[in-house]
């Protein structure tokens, strides 16, 4: 049974790891997430089912700035609110509901199904409605909506605010918010998109220049009554995203260029052979590297999804050019774009541009006080980042803990960058937190073995 009571949110004050709190057990860790959107709520809503499975399960503080799963209502930017969730919604909180905990599985797994997709449905007496319409894709504010009753339901602890540092102190971390408040963790988790990847010379606020987050917060001003000419910068999904809702709202006459470096707009791979890794990456680490990286491309960086292909391919007003945007002036009139191809370079003016080529996942590095920052560059002794992700999804040989889903597709599984295992996603991260010999031996995953 689900409990339904509101969130918590905490008082400010700095919590040292291990103390007592209600409702736990003394000398309890605590992991302070950052972020309340879905990877946040996966690790809370598994805390809660490990505690109500008997398992000494760590205490998890979301801490965020705006409200729990924000970035999908469409209040916040990054979307409309109205866009199709681009994976299964049957990939939820819980998936791939794997075995993960020994003896006391079971007892997780029918815990975690509480907090399901399915379940979200059935209390609102949607589920068969949903079935007999052929499992349709929910929007981003469904969503949204189906994230904030699992917080609500798990009981997650979340901190409004906006963390300013993370510094190493007294064996863990100190997380320090804008209003000067203080959080002691055992192991810090990071997630959400972080800011958006900038082309040179892009103006921080400029009315003719949006990008992947502020384009749908400014939707509603934009001149869609007469023709423009218009720059969609990128070839993934916030692109794509972008580009189909141009080309239903401009005028008939509008054109829309979509610039890729690669020339070419690539759809994603979605085969089984290629949908099993998302969900279970026992074998990723046994594909070479390189195999790796170029699976990646294929499938998930730079790619647009089936569903939006579909519908481009249906729609007129849009051409794709191949290039770099390699400057951005913006004027009060107009935009010029200096696109590289090669050995050319070609400036082409436009009514307004939309840069959408992703966002920065390593944008936790200026939060890093200068023991924590030294600690960082030790552990990662002069090498890249992506393939020093450790099979907890955090960076190998750094203490206090810092868990990185959305680095650690390269070393550990195209999943977790994403929304493709959200549930395995936890178990990954939880499992540093709860002592093996309290909860039996752990089921161990294939990618573990040999």
């Amino acid at each position: 049974m689900l409990r339904r009571t509101g969130t918590r949110y905490p008082q400010h004050d700095c919590i040292r790891p291990g103390s007592a709190r209600p409702g736990y057990p003394r000398r309890v860790s605590t992991l302070a997430v950052l972020g309340a959107g879905p990877k946040g709520i996966a690790v809370a809503a598994k805390a809660r089912a490990l505690a109500d499975a008997g398992l000494p399960a760590p205490r998890v503080v979301l801490i965020d700035r705006g409200e729990v799963a924000g970035n999908w209502s469409g209040r916040q930017g990054y979307t409309s609110g109205m866009l199709p969730l681009g994976t299964p919604p049957e990939k939820d909180v819980g998936y791939p509901y794997a075995a993960s905990w020994g003896d006391a599985s079971a007892d997780v797994v029918a815990a975690m199904a509480g907090y399901s997709w399915h379940r979200h449905l059935i209390r609102h007496g949607a589920y068969s409605d949903w079935i007999d319409r052929g499992r349709m894709r929910p929007t981003h504010r469904q969503w949204s909506q189906y994230l904030r009753e699992v917080a609500e339901a798990a009981e997650a602890e979340v901190v409004r605010g906006v963390v300013t540092g993370l510094e190493a102190a007294d064996g863990g971390w100190e997380v320090r918010l804008g209003a000067g408040d203080r959080i002691a963790a055992d192991g810090v988790v990071i997630t959400g998109a972080g800011p958006v990847v900038t082309v040179p010379g892009q103006p921080p606020d400029h009315p003719r220049v949006l990008d992947g987050r502020t384009y749908w917060l400014a939707v509603p001003g934009l001149h869609h009554d007469r023709a423009q000419s218009l720059c969609v910068i990128g070839s993934g999904e916030t692109a794509a995203s972008v580009v189909i809702d141009l080309v239903r709202r401009c005028h008939k006459r509008s054109t829309i260029d979509v610039l890729t470096a690669r020339g070419v707009l690539y759809s994603r791979g979605e085969s089984y052979d290629e949908n099993r890794l998302y969900s279970d990456p026992a074998d990723w680490p046994r594909l070479a590297e390189a195999h790796r990286r170029e699976f990646l491309a294929r499938t998930d960086r730079g790619v647009f999804s089936l569903q939006a292909e579909a519908t481009l391919n249906q729609a007129r007003g849009f051409r794709t050019l191949a290039g770099r945007a390699e400057q951005i002036e913006a004027r009060e009139h107009d935009v010029i774009v200096t696109i590289a191809y090669g050995q050319e370079r070609e400036r082409v003016a436009y009514d307004a541009v939309v840069v959408a080529i992703g966002f920065d996942g390593r944008w936790f590095t200026s939060l890093l006080g200068p023991d924590a920052a030294g600690r960082y560059q030790d552990a990662l002794g002069g090498r890249e980042l992506e393939p020093m992700i450790d099979i907890d999804l955090s960076v190998s040989g750094l203490e206090p803990p810092l868990h990185l889903p959305v680095m650690a597709g390269l070393a550990q599984g195209p999943g977790f960058p994403n929304l493709s295992c959200l549930g395995l996603l936890s178990d990954r991260i939880l499992r540093r937190y709860v002592t093996v010999s309290d909860t039996g031996p752990l089921v161990r995953e294939r990618s573990e073995v040999g």
